[in-house]
């Protein structure tokens, strides 16, 4: 007997595609659930399914070998219109599976026990049950052990798109603060340009150019995951390019990458570094004569370094200051190495300022 179609069965199948489960890779988390519930129940056929639309798919399994299967035939999709746990000791007993091929054959499924896969809404969207080729009944034990992983099946479905809202969620509010870093940057930019006094005027653009290389910046990781590497010499270069359009015309900047990859924290840390080191050369000494800008990002493993030297003015006075913390930029620098663990140094002659960030090793 093929089953029923569900009274919300358009609702439900929305609410199962809302899941985005369907026809993913199998994943260790399923497996071994769908293995324990076999073994604690002792039969050889455990699955995790869900009834779509003309077919029913197996996240995971154990004993079937194979990943859906046409509805016609489906014992869930007749489960999934009763309780939230049914158990069927002989299948051929049951009018609606009697004539089902998959109980029929040998050797057949003689014995079926599910418990339901609800949504919170209530819906149900598919079961982990236990067959086996022989009559029999689950012990109380058993039952409530199916019970308590289906459970465990929905909480690792309900976390996942809790996450994937979450990620959505962030990619919009990431999206609203690179436009609104954007838009400030070009506001204070246009203010720069219609100041009379000349304090007041550098003032905003450097603001303006620090917001806007913030904005850039912003624009290079925001789509990554926290499990994600990054590649830091196509990234820098990605960088470079944006940074040189918001230097004056008479400033040059070299960044050289050696390593590979490096996490999203780090390669934000690294980001900030130089957004802040350009930022604090052009205000101090290249925005009216300017210069060369050069940057070395050095990666091993887990130790780093950065180098960092410009052809200003700066001397001795200038770097005992940035080491004194008397601006923004230092701050700023010298914050991300306290997170990272990593020492500073300032170094100024006369002939420009240089910058050395260096990791511990862990």
């Amino acid at each position: 007997m093929k089953p029923e179609l569900h009274p919300q069965e358009a609702e439900r199948l929305r609410e199962l595609r809302r899941y985005g489960i369907l026809d993913t890779e199998r994943e260790r988390a399923f497996d071994e659930i769908v293995a324990l519930t076999a073994q604690l129940c002792d039969a050889p056929v455990s699955v995790v399914n869900f009834i779509d639309e003309g077919r029913q798919w197996f996240k995971a399994e154990i004993g079937l070998g194979v990943r859906s299967t046409p509805i016609d035939t489906s014992l869930c999709g007749h489960v999934i219109l009763q309780g939230d746990f049914v158990e069927i000791p002989d299948t051929l007993a049951d009018a609606r599976m009697a004539d089902n091929p998959l109980c029929t054959s040998d050797p057949g499924f003689r014995f079926y026990a599910g418990a339901i896969l609800k949504a919170a809404n209530g819906l149900p969207l598919g079961t982990l049950c236990v067959l086996d080729h022989r009559p029999r009944v689950l012990s109380e034990k058993q039952r409530k052990a199916v019970e308590v992983l289906s459970h465990q099946v929905m909480r690792e479905l309900d976390l996942r798109m809790s996450l994937e809202r979450e990620r959505v969620l962030r990619r919009e509010i990431d999206h609203r603060v690179k436009n609104s870093l954007a838009s400030i940057g070009s506001l204070l930019s246009m203010k720069a340009r219609r100041a009379e006094d000349e304090n007041v005027r550098l003032a905003l653009e450097d603001a303006s150019l620090r917001i806007r290389s913030l904005s850039s910046l912003h624009a290079e990781l925001h789509d990554l995951e926290l499990d994600q590497t990054v590649d830091l010499d196509s990234l820098f270069r990605r960088v470079s390019a944006d940074l040189e359009q918001l230097l004056p015309g008479d400033v040059q900047l070299v960044v050289t990458v050696h390593g590979g990859q490096a996490t999203p924290r780090l390669a934000n840390s690294l980001l900030l570094i130089v957004n802040e080191f350009v930022s604090n050369s052009v205000k101090h000494g290249l925005a009216a004569n300017g210069g060369r800008i050069d940057i070395e990002i050095t990666t091993d493993g887990d130790t780093w370094t950065v180098f960092c030297r410009d052809t200003g003015s700066a001397g001795a006075q200038d770097a005992a200051r940035a080491a004194e913390l008397s601006g923004l930029g230092t701050r700023v620098i010298h914050s991300v190495a306290t997170s990272h663990g990593a020492s500073v140094e300032w170094r100024a002659d006369g002939k420009g300022m240089e910058l050395r960030l260096e990791s511990m090793a862990a």
